[in-house]
């Protein structure tokens, strides 16, 4: 572009230069004038002489005075030219940016469950992109709709079947306990146990579970928790170590924190032998609150650790329960902004790490 423009500055000058010569030889030599025409337009460059040069005369003395002034006008056209370039190039990138940004933000808003509004229509580069996006979206929403309306009822079915189940269990229990029949009394309270296990199941699975905020002092939900099997510690004589930390709390529900580390403490002191311990430890930092619960028992086998919060999952060593608390346990801590791990402890036995976060 810059080399096109000096040409034709370059043209321009060698034009007005031979225009003024011819002027004035046809003006000197009228009668020549067609000859003068010829001569100057059938010559070429190459065949030029350096005559000029033997009178004195150089190339500099025949730059006109205006050949400044149109190399400056030319060089400022460019100048103005690349800014205009530059100025459409940064309005382009600065659309683009922008509609990539309402396109995230879009995807963000949706990934963390906010009902979003539907984008309105564009007729640009993105527009195809935005169509797919919006098709996707309303996919997965259908597709989660109804797999929560599938959960919900089947979370309704086993919740119905469980209190139609109750009735009769308390009627024979209540025979039972009137007859003095401990073997059957055992074996009813243990499918009582079991239906309120489904009834929370039930809860859990259709997210019908309200779960509190509140400030849970540790010490207390623990000391709860354990009175919950103070008849497996007394019959096994095991030594509770459970140190009195104060202000070490988490935030969650009380109540449901002990359902939860009841069942955890219940499926320890199982596996604790005669006379043996369970161990439990707590602290907190500015990001969460960790808990431990440890036994000395023989630890879990390697297949249990992989399945021990499986529903329904019974290992090598397990009771008579039917493999539903840990399950529930976990399902609970994680509706708290927690989790829960299991491993064997390097002493032995097994242990349990739990961890609420703060935020």
């Amino acid at each position: 572009m810059i080399c096109f423009i000096l040409s034709f500055v370059y043209a321009k000058e060698q034009y007005g230069i031979l225009s003024a010569i011819t002027e004035q030889l046809v003006a000197e030599y009228p009668a020549d004038e067609q000859h003068i025409v010829e001569i100057i337009k059938n010559s070429r460059h190459g065949d030029a002489s350096n005559i000029l040069m033997e009178y004195g005369f150089k190339t500099m003395d025949f730059i006109t005075p205006y050949a400044g002034v149109s190399a400056a006008s030319a060089v400022l056209f460019v100048v103005v030219f690349m800014i205009l370039l530059i100025g459409i190039n940064h309005l382009i990138k600065s659309s683009y940016k922008k509609r990539i940004h309402e396109l995230t933000q879009y995807l963000e808003q949706i990934n963390s469950g906010d009902d979003v509004a539907i984008l309105l229509k564009k007729e640009d580069s993105f527009s195809l992109l935005q169509d797919e996006i919006y098709k996707t979206v309303t996919e997965m929403k259908t597709a989660k709709d109804n797999a929560v309306n599938e959960r919900k009822e089947y979370a309704d079915s086993l919740a119905n079947i469980a209190h139609q189940i109750k009735t009769p269990i308390t009627a024979i229990s209540l025979t039972a306990q009137a007859e003095k029949n401990a073997g059957l009394k055992k074996q009813t309270d243990r499918l009582s146990r079991l239906v309120d296990s489904l009834l929370y199941i039930s809860k859990i699975d259709s997210g019908v579970l309200n779960l509190k905020q509140d400030t849970v002092d540790v010490y207390t939900m623990l000391e709860l928790s354990v009175e919950t099997v103070e008849h497996i510690i007394h019959r096994k004589n095991i030594t509770v170590k459970l140190p009195n930390h104060s202000e070490v709390n988490f935030n969650g529900d009380l109540d449901w924190s002990v359902e939860a580390f009841s069942n955890i403490i219940k499926n320890c002191a199982e596996h604790t032998p005669q006379n043996g311990t369970l161990e439990f430890e707590y602290q907190a930092n500015p990001l969460y609150t960790e808990i431990t619960v440890k036994d000395d028992g023989h630890g879990f086998d390697k297949m249990d650790i992989k399945n021990i919060f499986k529903r329904f999952y019974q290992g090598k060593d397990s009771s008579n329960g039917i493999g539903i608390g840990l399950s529930i346990a976990k399902s609970i801590i994680e509706m708290q902004n927690g989790f829960i791990t299991a491993e064997n402890d390097k002493k032995g036995g097994a242990r349990f790490n739990i961890r609420f976060y703060r935020h």
